[in-house]
């Protein structure tokens, strides 16, 4: 699975658009987008900066991802702002409103534009309890076509400390028809040492081995390294029941009806001295949501620290959190994964 962070540009003026927008260009052509999309993605970007400019007063953001895996290969476009955020946002997505004298279709012009994407805003007012307030916009692009429809959504964001060109946190996954298996790990430590003793890691997620089989046989390439903390997971959406085996200081959440349960581990090193590995096993209603992530998300934030976040997209509540509930000091890793909505109640083009 490919997971890359290709850019992250401050907007805070008319000249802080020349580098993204090259970049931008110059990655569409090489991951092979055909003209038209490509004059999609600039009109999508070009909204994004427009309304930072407008709206954020020159407190904001724009990333560029490349994402993937054998399914699909994407391009996201991610942008940020600690603006005063949107009041009626529902108003916001429809051509024609405006505050500021304009046309009014800068959020109409994403949603048209754009294979996929989700609009997120917590205006100051109401961010109580929030690292952050403004306005968030996710928007993808597929290179050819979409990838078939799994019974999941899910979504990731991986960024090394200081944007190294080596991160020691990796998640390997393993989607099938029904289910989906994944490995969440960090090396312990960053940088080139930490990333180092994670290579090879997906080699021992196999749809055959059981979780705590899973871990004791990466446990096993670890020996004489630095070591590393794990979870194994396993989602089985035809049950349909979560499954998770982990060791060491890694974070996970289940998130339905309302509430947040926080799954804790043994503490241990794996290639080191680690307990036996505890299987864990509950329900996964088609409301819920799971989180997993290494060290690098804090853990002090809770549903109402970002209200109505956790409908929308795994991919969008990923990158979100990456981003406003992270520590700056480690290698960060989140992985987000939730039943497919059904349709007419699906974010993106379906809703």
């Amino acid at each position: 699975m490919i997971t890359r962070l290709l850019l992250d540009q401050a907007i805070s003026d008319d000249s802080s658009q020349v580098l993204l927008r090259s970049k931008l260009r110059a990655v569409s052509r090489r991951m092979g987008f055909k003209d038209a999309v490509r004059e999609r993605i600039e009109l999508v970007c070009n909204e994004i900066i427009s309304n930072q400019l407008k709206y954020a007063g020159g407190h904001g953001l724009v990333q560029i991802w490349e994402c993937g895996n054998s399914e699909f290969s994407a391009l996201d476009l991610f942008a940020l702002d600690y603006g005063p955020g949107i009041s009626n946002l529902p108003d916001a997505m429809k051509d024609g409103y405006t505050t500021s004298g304009t046309m009014g279709k800068g959020l109409g012009t994403i949603q048209r534009m754009s294979a996929e994407y989700e609009f997120y805003t917590l205006p100051h007012g109401l961010a109580h309890d929030s690292p952050w307030h403004g306005t968030a916009v996710w928007s993808r692009f597929y290179v050819g076509n979409k990838p078939p429809s799994h019974p999941f959504q899910y979504g990731h964001h991986l960024r090394a400390y200081q944007d190294d060109v080596y991160n020691g946190d990796c998640i390997c996954v393993q989607p099938s028809k029904d289910s989906v298996k994944w490995l969440h790990a960090d090396g312990l430590g960053h940088g080139k040492e930490a990333a180092e003793g994670l290579v090879g890691a997906e080699k021992v997620l196999d749809s055959v081995t059981p979780l705590d089989g899973t871990l004791q046989n990466l446990s096993h390439r670890l020996r004489g390294g630095r070591g590393a903390v794990a979870m194994a997971c396993e989602i089985d959406f035809s049950a349909p029941l979560l499954r998770i085996c982990g060791v060491g200081d890694m974070s996970a959440f289940l998130i339905c009806n309302g509430e947040r349960k926080v799954l804790n581990f043994s503490p241990g090193v794996l290639g080191h001295e680690h307990r036996s590995f505890e299987l864990i096993e509950l329900p996964f209603p088609k409301q819920a949501l799971f989180i997993t992530a290494s060290d690098g998300l804090r853990r002090n934030w809770n549903l109402n620290t970002f209200p109505g976040l956790w409908r929308l997209h795994p991919q969008f509540i990923a990158l979100l959190l990456g981003n406003v509930a992270t520590r700056n000091n480690d290698d960060k890793s989140i992985f987000v994964i939730r039943s497919t909505p059904n349709k007419g109640a699906e974010s993106g083009k379906n809703r």
